[in-house]
């Protein structure tokens, strides 16, 4: 899907922008989805040789080349580990005290602003007040209460919507069981990850097992502490249990189950703070 399917109303709010060439020079996307789409499109708009009503073409060499992620004066960061790092950041400034390479132009898009170290933030901020040259900076954000004020306060903040109905409708549509696509809308932040988690058995069977976790702890804590050492091993990497997390939230508001529900945002700030999965899985029945 393109961005004008993805988010209509931003992707008309920006078509005006671009039409009396009024782009901001510094963005935090809030949100998520389509907030990838939306920067790659902008970006293009920046160096498109045939637009039209200052809108991009998407079919020039410079188009396709940031579709690609394969043109010289477009920079595309994102964490290193769990983190983007200061050195991450220092290398991106190098390049501002230059001119574009084809253009006078840059587009730095930075994907998980979030994540941003302090000292990589701190380091950033100089560009996004006072760009050295002509400059253009997206930031994304799924958690914007993550993201450093600062930071915040020097961009133009603009929120995306998440779609879930479009996305749950679009699933069913590919065939996915009408209680699967209902999850899986509401935790994604593009219609990518949302394709790959419907295609994945494994991560399908994982969700069943939560469900049934949240069913147990309603009648017995004792059982379902037993539950969580079969339910910690079914989640290995990080980005796996942050979704985890986000829908036994989902379970427990839907069961309208409020006091579990602000258990499990307090195990995922233990998560975050890297105490180990099964043991912040845990603190959702211990407090």
């Amino acid at each position: 899907m393109v961005i004008s399917d993805l988010q209509p109303e931003l992707f008309n709010r920006f078509s005006q922008v671009l039409k009396h060439d009024k782009l901001h020079h510094a963005f935090l996307f809030s949100g998520g989805f389509g907030a990838m789409e939306m920067a790659i499109w902008l970006a293009q708009s920046c160096f498109c040789l045939d637009r039209k009503d200052g809108l991009p073409c998407g079919q020039c060499r410079e188009c396709r080349l940031v579709a690609a992620n394969d043109f010289t004066d477009l920079h595309i960061v994102g964490p290193d580990g769990q983190t983007i790092k200061t050195q991450q950041i220092r290398d991106l400034l190098l390049t501002f005290s230059q001119s574009g390479f084809e253009t006078n132009r840059q587009v730095v898009i930075i994907d998980g602003a979030e994540k941003l170290h302090i000292n990589a933030a701190n380091a950033l901020l100089k560009s996004i007040e006072e760009p050295e040259s002509e400059i253009y900076i997206f930031l994304l954000t799924a958690s914007e209460n993550m993201v450093l004020e600062t930071i915040k306060s020097r961009a133009q903040v603009i929120t995306f919507p998440s779609q879930s109905q479009m996305i749950q409708n679009y699933l069913e549509q590919q065939g996915t069981l009408k209680t699967d696509a209902s999850i899986i809308s509401e935790v994604v932040t593009s219609l990518t990850e949302a394709e790959d988690l419907a295609g994945d058995k494994v991560f399908l069977e994982s969700v069943k097992q939560l469900d049934k976790f949240t069913q147990t702890l309603a009648n017995s804590a004792d059982e379902a502490l037993l539950q969580i050492m079969q339910l910690a091993p079914l989640f290995k990497d990080k980005k796996m249990q942050g979704l985890a997390f986000n829908i036994l939230a989902i379970f427990f508001v839907k069961r309208r189950q409020a006091n579990w529900a602000q258990n499990v945002f307090t195990a995922q700030k233990y998560w975050r703070a890297n105490v180990n999965f099964q043991a912040s899985l845990e603190k959702i029945i211990l407090g």
